[in-house]
C-alpha cells in the first residue's frame, strides 16, 4: 500500500546554533511502503500510553532535558537550549533512562550492574544525584507500569526480564526469556510487557500478572514475514535469459519457507506502546541466503545474490505495528522505512506522529497517522554523517534528537509540519546545542565507532550493510549467511578479535586489516577508496571492545563439573588461553578447506553454534547432532555429564 505519490523536496533550516553550525536537510516523503493488512483504527487516538511505558536516552521535563551519554558513562542535565548544566559520572557504559512524568527517574547503569534511582534536580542542575540503587546484572531496557509501582528491566547478561518495586527497589520477580534482550515496553493497561532481542525473530509478550508464577504467561509475537525471496530464470526484453528475484507468499499458510530466501527480523532495540495501545517494534529484516547455489562470479558475496537480484536488498529496516499484542486476535502490519538501523522512537499524541531515528544514517522520519490504517512517512530530516542518532523525545514545540557520536542535542520544531494537519508544511526551526561532554575515547577509536555503525557505499554495495547490522554492539545477530558454497555463522567480535589472527572461519586472512578489507569486498564495497587511517580506526575500535559479560550459571556445581570434563576431554587443547583459542586451523569434513578455532568468549549469548550454525543449542552440539562430527568424541559421556558440560560452556 502506498500513501500518496512519492515526492522529495530538500530544504535548509533556519537555525539557532551554539558552537559550529552544521547543515540539516528536511524533505517531504510520500512513498511509504506499507506491508500486511490494514489492522488499525480509522480514527486518531485520544489517549496516549503513559510516558514511562518505554525508556530511551532522553527525558524531557519542566527543567530541560536529561541525557544519557552511553559510551561516556555520564548522565547530563541540559537546558532547553541544549547546553549542559550538570552531570553524573558512572563507571562504564549505560543503558536506558525512564521517568513516569511525576518525578520518578531511573537509569540502567549497564557497566556497573546496577539500576539507579535518580534525583533529577532543577534547571540549574542543583540536586542532580543518585538517590538509591539495586544490583541487576548488565541492565539495559527500562519501562514503568502505568501506576509507577513496578520498574521492568532487561538483563543482557542473564537473558532476563526483572521486575523491581519502585518504592524499595527490591526485586519482585525474575523471568528468563532468550539471549540478548534489549528494549522493553509496557501496555497502557499494565497487563503486558513486550521485550525485543538482538538475535530473535520474535518479541516476548509477557503477561505481567503471571510473570512471577511457576507458569508464566509468555506469547511470542513473530516479526518474520511468511513471504520469502524466490529466484527464477526469465527472458528479458531482448530474449536473453536472466535471473530475477521476487518476494512471494507460500501457497499454504502451513508451508514454512526453507532457509534459502527466508527473511529474518533482528535487532529490536526500540519498542514503545503508542496511541490506543499499538505496539511499535523497530527492527531490521535480513535475507542471509538469497540463493542456494550462487553464480560463479558471485560466490564470495554475502547472501549469494547479485545481478538482477540486487533489487531485493539483503537488509531492509522496518517498524512492526502490533494491535492487541498478546491476545488471541492480535494482528500485525509493517512499514518499511528509508533509514538505516532504527534504534529510537518518540510519539506525539496530538498529531498521531511517530518519530523514528536511524542510528546508521543520521536520518529522522516522521510517520504520520501512526496508529491508523494508512500510516505514511510525512517528512524526513538528514542530520549529517557523524551523528549516530540514539535518542528522541517530544515536547510541546517539536522533537529532541541526541547524537551519540557528537555528544550533542538538536531540536526540530516550529512548524505545522510537525503534525499531519498541513501536508505541505515542514519544521522550520533548528536548535543545535554544544558538545555536552568531551569524548574520553581515543580519536582513532572514536573514528572507528563512527565507521562501524555507518551506512557507507565504500564499505558495502550502496551502503546497504553496515558492520553493526550483523554485529550490533560488536556482538552477533544469530544468522548464518550464504558465502559461496558455504553457509557461515556471524561470530561475536567483542573481546574476541584482538591478537587472535588469522581471521575468517577458514583462517584465510592473516591480519584484522586483511579481514576488514576482504569483508568489504564481499559486501560489494570499494575498500580501496578508504584511506588506511580508516582501516586503522576500525581495528582500534574492534580491539578495545570488551567481551560480553558472562551469564551466571544456574547450578555452579554443575558448571564446575563441566569445566573438569572440558579439561578431561582435552577441549582446552584447542580452546586455550585467555580468549579460548589456539589460533590454529583444523581439517574437518565441511565445505571449508580448513576451519579456524573460534574463541569461546560470550558463547552463552551466541547461538547457533559451529561455523555453519547447524547446532541450535549447546546440547545439540555436544550430542553430535549437527553437521560437524570430528571435533571430539563425546559419545562416552553420560546424559548428566553432557548437561554439566553444557552448563559450563553456557557460562563462558
Amino acid at each position: 500500500m502506498t500513501a500518496g505519490a512519492a515526492a522529495l523536496l530538500c530544504l535548509g533550516l533556519s537555525a539557532q546554533a551554539i558552537g559550529e553550525l552544521r547543515t540539516a536537510k528536511v524533505g517531504l516523503d510520500r512513498g511509504t511502503r506499507m506491508q500486511g493488512p490494514a489492522v488499525a483504527s480509522h480514527r486518531r487516538p485520544t489517549q496516549a500510553a503513559p510516558v514511562g511505558n518505554h525508556g530511551g536516552t532522553l527525558v524531557v521535563d519542566d527543567h530541560g532535558v536529561l541525557v544519557v551519554e552511553r559510551s561516556e558513562g555520564r548522565l547530563i542535565r541540559a537546558s532547553k537550549a541544549g547546553e549542559p548544566v550538570a552531570s553524573l559520572s558512572f563507571d562504564g557504559a549505560l543503558g536506558e533512562l525512564v521517568h513516569d512524568g511525576r518525578g520518578q527517574v531511573f537509569l540502567a547503569d549497564r557497566g556497573g550492574d546496577r539500576v539507579v534511582r535518580i534525583a533529577a534536580g532543577d534547571r540549574a542542575g542543583e540536586g542532580l544525584a543518585e538517590a538509591g540503587a539495586v544490583s541487576v546484572r548488565e541492565p539495559h531496557g527500562l519501562a514503568l507500569t502505568p501506576d509507577g509501582g513496578t520498574l521492568l528491566v532487561t538483563s543482557v547478561a542473564e537473558h532476563e526480564l526483572v521486575a523491581l518495586d519502585t518504592a524499595t527497589l527490591e526485586p519482585r520477580w525474575r523471568l528468563e526469556l532468550a539471549p540478548e534482550p534489549r528494549g522493553v515496553a509496557v501496555s497502557s493497561d499494565g497487563e503486558h510487557a513486550a521485550v525485543g532481542f538482538l538475535t530473535s525473530s520474535s518479541l516476548a509478550i509477557v503477561e505481567l500478572a503471571r510473570a512471577g508464577s511457576e507458569r508464566p504467561g509468555i506469547v511470542w509475537q513473530a516479526l518474520d514475514p511468511r513471504d520469502h525471496v524466490k529466484t527464477m530464470k526469465v527472458h528479458d526484453d531482448w530474449g536473453e535469459m536472466i535471473t530475477v528475484a521476487r518476494i512471494g507468499e507460500p501457497r499454504s499458510r502451513f508451508q514454512v519457507p526453507h532457509e534459502t530466501g527466508r527473511r529474518y527480523a533482528r535487532s529490536s532495540f526500540a519498542l514503545a506502546y503508542i496511541g490506543g495501545d499499538t505496539l511499535v517494534a523497530a527492527h531490521q529484516l535480513a535475507t542471509p541466503q538469497m540463493r542456494r547455489v550462487p553464480d560463479r562470479v558471485r560466490r564470495d558475496t554475502y547472501g549469494g545474490g547479485g545481478g538482477t537480484e540486487e533489487s531485493i536488498e539483503p537488509m531492509v529496516h522496518r517498524l512492526g505495528l502490533v494491535q492487541r499484542a498478546g491476545a488471541l486476535d492480535s494482528a500485525i502490519s509493517f512499514v518499511e522505512l528509508d533509514l538505516h538501523q532504527p534504534r529510537s522512537l518518540a510519539y506525539d499524541l496530538q498529531h498521531d506522529v511517530l518519530y523514528v531515528g536511524g542510528y546508521g544514517d543520521d536520518r529522522v522520519v516522521a510517520l504520520a497517522h501512526a496508529t491508523q490504517q494508512a500510516p505514511y512517512v510525512d517528512w524526513f530530516a538528514d542530520l549529517g554523517d557523524d551523528c549516530g542518532i540514539d535518542g528522541l523525545a517530544v515536547d510541546e514545540d517539536g522533537v529532541w534528537i541526541h547524537c551519540e557520536l557528537r555528544r550533542q542535542l538538536l531540536h526540530l520544531g516550529g512548524g505545522a509540519g510537525l503534525g499531519a494537519d498541513n501536508p505541505e508544511a515542514l519544521p522550520d526551526e533548528w536548535v543545535q546545542g554544544p558538545e555536552l561532554t568531551p569524548s574520553t575515547r581515543d580519536e582513532l577509536v572514536q573514528r572507528g565507532a563512527d565507521l562501524f555503525r555507518r551506512s557507507n557505499p565504500q564499505t558495502s554495495d550502496s551502503g546497504t550493510l553496515a558492520c553493526s547490522n550483523c554485529h550490533p554492539e560488536g556482538r552477533a545477530d544469530g544468522l548464518t549467511w550464504r558465502l559461496g558454497q558455504s553457509i557461515l555463522q556471524v561470530p561475536i567480535l567483542a573481546g574476541r578479535v584482538g591478537g587472535t589472527g588469522p581471521y575468517k572461519w577458514d583462517g584465510q586472512d592473516p591480519t584484522l586489516l586483511d579481514s576488514l578489507h576482504h569483508t568489504m569486498e564481499r559486501l560489494g564495497g570499494n575498500p580501496r577508496a578508504l584511506p588506511k587511517r580508516d582501516f586503522d580506526a576500525l581495528v582500534a575500535y574492534l580491539e578495545q571492545l570488551p567481551a560480553p559479560k558472562t551469564k551466571t550459571a544456574k547450578d555452579p556445581a554443575a558448571a564446575a563439573r563441566g569445566r573438569a570434563i572440558f579439561e578431561q576431554e582435552a577441549c582446552d587443547g584447542c580452546h586455550a588461553g585467555p580468549q579460548l583459542t589456539d589460533r590454529s586451523q583444523h581439517d574437518l569434513d565441511t565445505t571449508l578447506e580448513q576451519v579456524d578455532t573460534p574463541s569461546l568468549l560470550g558463547l552463552g549469548h551466541s547461538s547457533p553454534y559451529y561455523h555453519d550454525g547447524s547446532a541450535q543449542t549447546l546440547e545439540v552440539l555436544l550430542t553430535d547432532r549437527a553437521s560437524v562430527h570430528e571435533m571430539a568424541d563425546l559419545s562416552k559421556l553420560s546424559d548428566d555429564q553432557v548437561l554439566d558440560l553444557a552448563a559450563y560452556l553456557g557460562s563462558l
